[in-house]
């Protein structure tokens, strides 16, 4: 159990910036009354019977005693100390120079949505305790774990997280009421009693948060800080909570709705893996079912539109969507506070914070609940209807369609019957007693029946019968009988609440505004729909943060000749599946960039002009029965489809974060949740690194493989390159298993490292050291078994994913293109004018940054496995450097250079390209020919193109001289089908 302190979320929330600054690390403030924690109102109640009260009703957010100029304006909406906030600009995004930035980035990490030490494949400890037992200290990693992974992703070109972090993480222990406390000495230490805080009339709900986690968390963000990444928060689900198969909240909101989720296998109410008979064959991708199960279906209809459809579920004089959605944003307050109080972290490093990952209307706006829905977008194996699930939770047996995967996506296959044998997916009487003696909670009188179907009892179906009674039940207002619509009824007021009340704590805030899956956003109306919001704006600093997959590779983990244009078909574009069939690479490319490049269009036209952000992509490791993971395995089906998904986004424009990158990752249980295996590095691909190292000890640079198989790792020789201000990445005997020929291998680690010797036309490397890299400047003996690794090393088709592009640019992106096939990089931008750029500040200072001269360059990351360094490439022809461009002069980049205008530096280390245009150039100007200043375009659009190598870096085997005795020559192949 780890350490659980009061809610810190009341009286602190309206400190300026000044004083959060001089608190130390950490600090447990005091609870007083406070008028920010006074105004989450959800939707107006209908229980007509007892008056439930609404919270947080009738009051603003905003600091009353808060002067204009300690308000987000006084300060352009960034904490005073911010050295790099991030600002945005219609669809783009700045730095404070004016310059364009493009976010690129992972999520952090997909095992973050489990406990330390509670995998999703493991039934031991599952339902102890209530699930109030459990820890996430540890989750992305283990803090002394930090500098390796980060300093990985910061290699690979990344410069923003999207930082899982579940509800279950932070208030796991129950919502008791609140505990006042006060600072006792020195020493931060509370005492405690327990109390309700009261603003005015209303006494509001506190909770016991995981300070712990919190403690951790900031210590990782500071990490994250050096490294240079910006981060945002991710309130991260998937089907409700992990006890119904999927991720976010705790137990106890099951618990609270008077479910009961050690009996939902033998109800069909959720299919979790942890309660699964053989969880090693639990079948791919049918925890998505769930959604349409009872369990998750219950939860996201009571959270988003309890008050409407389920007006009897009252809980402390407050209906259950109410009570629901303040603890889930009261936990987010406080978690947003607690960065905020730290020095260096708000707006420098945490930028804002996503509303909720991937919503579900569960249950809301079914047409019929005798008939599987319409809008129902994936089915597999038992497929009940809405009733028939309702049904088989009251334990009465049911006949249900079955349906099965097939190569065009789901198929009904027959029916089958579940029978729970009486068994119910409702608490008994005795059950829920305990759990509400347990939690402190009081449920009112008209609340429905323990053991008993809540929608039975609320008319939707008949006890005796079994027979449904109001099959639209879900698709209109009771109260008004007008269609209930999804989104501006229970979404956007939703993400207004949870917008308003992080902003209370950070001001400038950049609100991810993330819609359900696959579905149109809704349109931002002015803010006058709802009187406890209507002087809240959200449109201020809003981003648009949808996710997309390619879902016939996910689903069917298979790479092939063909694909679906899904979103085409979802929107009405074809007629059948068959007319929306794409053949051959060329157009299943176009028909990933048309899909992204739609999704694009529908978030602006319906927000506005704000950045894009896909917050979730990737593709499955484990492709075609994880032949991939054999030993003589490769990953071109993986870099194939990684190649397309990169493609679509880059030919959008589009800032993302991948999904994922989990240090925790395994060939045989994947992400370590629910069979899934998206992550772009795996402990157990150690010995499959994209470089190849010689036998030959006589170099310490990398050349081509000798021997071995392919994508095989044939010597010990583990390479670190150094990152400038990052810690070398090291790798621990005692976290990861490295392939035992590798730990008894005879020889001496030996690391190259490329250091820069700067001109203005390139930074050209030094001749490798054997200087072992070792941190604190320990000997080589002195670190036992750990070895330094190359920071590709157990990445996973690196080639496909690590990508140059233009991090910040001095002017607006036009286009931008990479090429796997030739290694070749192009890109272009119209340079701002340095007069008016970037905006009025007086309209609205959140979106703009400081005006003045843009002099800075265009910075452009040049990942090495593509770029290579002279000496670094030179090496890795083995004897033969007398063939192409190992004739270059010495002064001259391998990879040769066009730039239409201004002049450009290579820094090799950093794996970046500074670009100086038009007026007000800066920068140490070379007179060599290569960076000589150039003329500008008349209409002040620059280009350049940067052509890379394919060598023994990126071609997994083979030599660079040989020309097709890589991989190259296989991808080639099998992508020739168009």
């Amino acid at each position: 159990m780890t350490q659980l302190h009061p809610s810190q979320s009341s009286t602190t929330l309206t400190e300026d910036a000044a004083l959060r600054n001089t608190l130390p690390l950490p600090q447990h403030r005091t609870l007083n009354n406070s008028p920010s924690t006074s105004s989450l109102n959800t939707n107006t109640t209908a229980n007509n019977t007892v008056p439930t009260r609404r919270p947080f009703a009738d009051a603003t957010f905003h600091a009353a005693d808060a002067s204009q100029d300690e308000s987000m304006y006084g300060t352009q909406g960034h904490h005073p100390t911010s050295k790099a906030p991030l600002y945005i600009r219609g669809q783009w995004f700045k730095d404070h120079t004016g310059r364009t930035v493009t976010l690129r980035g992972v999520n952090l990490s997909g095992a973050s949505k489990m406990p330390v030490g509670c995998p999703s494949h493991q039934a031991e400890g599952f339902l102890d305790e209530d699930g109030t037992e459990v820890s996430f200290v540890g989750r992305p990693f283990p803090l002394e774990e930090a500098d390796e992974h980060l300093g990985r992703l910061k290699y690979w070109g990344f410069n923003l997280l999207r930082f899982i972090v579940t509800w279950e993480a932070i208030e796991h222990a129950g919502p008791e009421l609140a505990l006042i406390g006060r600072p006792i000495g020195e020493t931060g230490a509370i005492a405690c009693q327990p109390a309700i805080v009261v603003v005015g009339s209303l006494s509001l709900l506190g909770g016991k948060y995981d300070i712990e986690f919190f403690e951790y968390l900031v210590q990782v963000l500071h990490k994250c800080k050096e490294y240079g990444f910006k981060c945002f928060i991710d309130p991260h689900q998937d089907v409700w909570s992990r006890f119904s198969g999927g991720s976010g909240a705790p137990l106890w909101t099951l618990h609270l709705a008077g479910l009961d989720p050690s009996r939902f296998a033998q109800t069909n109410a959720a299919i979790v893996q942890n309660l699964y008979h053989d969880p090693e064959n639990y079948p791919k991708m049918i925890w998505v079912t769930n959604y349409t199960k009872l369990a998750a279906a219950t939860m996201f209809t009571l959270f988003f539109a309890g008050n409407v459809f389920a007006p009897n579920c009252v809980v402390d004089n407050m209906n259950i969507q109410d009570y629901l959605q303040t603890h889930y944003i009261k936990s987010y307050m406080a978690l947003a506070e607690y960065i905020t109080a730290q020095h260096g972290i708000e707006d420098d490093v945490v930028i804002g914070y996503d509303t909720l990952n991937e919503p579900s209307a569960g249950w809301i706006g079914v047409e019929d609940v005798t008939k599987i829905p319409a809008h129902q977008e994936y089915s597999k194996e038992f497929t009940p209807t809405p009733l028939q699930a309702m049904l088989l939770g009251q334990g009465h047996e049911q006949t249900v369609e079955f349906w099965v995967s097939t190569f065009f996506g789901p198929k009904r296959k027959g029916s089958k019957t579940i029978d729970p044998e009486g068994v119910t997916a409702w608490l008994s009487l005795e059950d829920r007693d305990q759990k509400d003696k347990r939690f402190g909670w009081k449920r009112a009188p008209q609340f429905p029946r323990a053991g008993e179907c809540i929608w039975a009892q609320h008319g939707v179906w008949d006890f005796d019968t079994q027979q449904v009674l109001v099959p639209d039940y879900f698709l209109n207002d009771p109260g008004t009988k007008e269609m209930f619509d999804f989104g501006s009824r229970s979404f956007l007021p939703f993400c207004r609440r949870f917008a308003q009340a992080v902003r209370t704590i950070h001001k400038a805030a950049i609100i991810f505004l993330e819609p359900p899956v696959n579905e149109l956003p809704p349109s931002l109306p002015p803010p006058h729909d709802d009187d406890d919001v209507a002087q809240f704006d959200i449109t201020s600093r809003v981003v648009y943060a949808p996710h997309w997959y390619d879902g016939l590779t996910l689903l069917n983990k298979r790479w092939n000749f063909f694909n679906i244009d899904y979103l085409g078909v979802k929107r009405g574009r074809y007629a059948s599946y068959a007319a929306a069939v794409k053949i051959g690479e060329k157009a299943i490319r176009e028909c990933f960039r048309y899909q992204l490049a739609c999704i694009k269009e529908e978030g602006q036209a319906a927000i506005g002009q704000h950045p894009t952000l896909i917050g979730e992509i990737g593709i499955p490791y484990d492709m075609s029965d994880k032949k991939s993971y054999k030993p003589n395995g490769n990953y071109k089906d993986q870099i194939k489809a990684m190649d397309a998904n990169m493609y679509a986004l880059e030919s959008n424009h589009l800032n993302f974060t991948l999904w994922n990158y989990c240090a925790d990752n395994s060939h045989k249980w994947g992400d370590l949740w629910n069979g899934e295996d998206l992550s772009l590095w795996s402990k157990d691909d150690l010995d499959k690194d994209p470089r190849k190292f010689a036998n030959d000890s006589s170099t310490d640079v990398y050349a081509p493989q000798k021997n071995g198989s392919l994508n095989s790792l044939s010597s010990p020789q583990d390479v670190t390159i150094p990152l400038q201000d990052s810690p070398t990445l090291t790798r621990r005997s005692s976290s990861v298993s490295i392939d035992k020929k590798l730990a008894q291998a005879q020889a001496r680690t030996r690391v190259g490292t490329l250091s820069s010797t700067s001109t203005s036309a390139s930074s050209v490397s030094s001749t490798a050291s054997n200087r072992p890299l070792l941190k604190n400047g320990a000997s080589d003996a002195s670190q036992g078994d750990r070895r330094l690794l190359h920071p590709d090393v157990g990445g996973r088709a690196v080639i496909a994913f690590c990508r140059p592009y233009a991090q910040k640019v001095a002017g607006t992106p036009l286009e931008i293109s990479f090429s796997l096939n030739n290694v070749t990089f192009k890109f272009s931008f119209k340079r701002t004018p340095s007069t008016t750029e970037p905006g009025a500040i007086a309209s609205n200072p959140l979106n703009s940054p400081k005006p003045g001269k843009l002099s800075e360059p265009t910075v452009i990351y040049l990942p090495r496995i593509h770029f290579p360094g002279r000496e670094e490439y030179l090496a890795s022809l083995g004897g033969n450097r007398s063939a192409g461009t190992a004739q270059t002069k010495p002064k001259e980049p391998v990879c040769p250079v066009t730039v239409s205008g201004g002049h450009w530096e290579w820094k090799e280390q950093e794996q970046t390209l500074l670009w100086w245009t038009g007026e007000g150039e800066d920068g140490n100007m070379d007179k060599s020919e290569a960076g000589k200043r150039t003329p500008s375009l008349d209409d002040g659009v620059y280009e350049i193109t940067v052509v890379g190598k394919k060598w023994t870096g990126n071609s997994f085997g083979g030599s660079a001289k040989t020309g097709g005795s890589s991989l190259w020559s296989a991808v080639s192949q099998c992508c020739r089908i168009s």
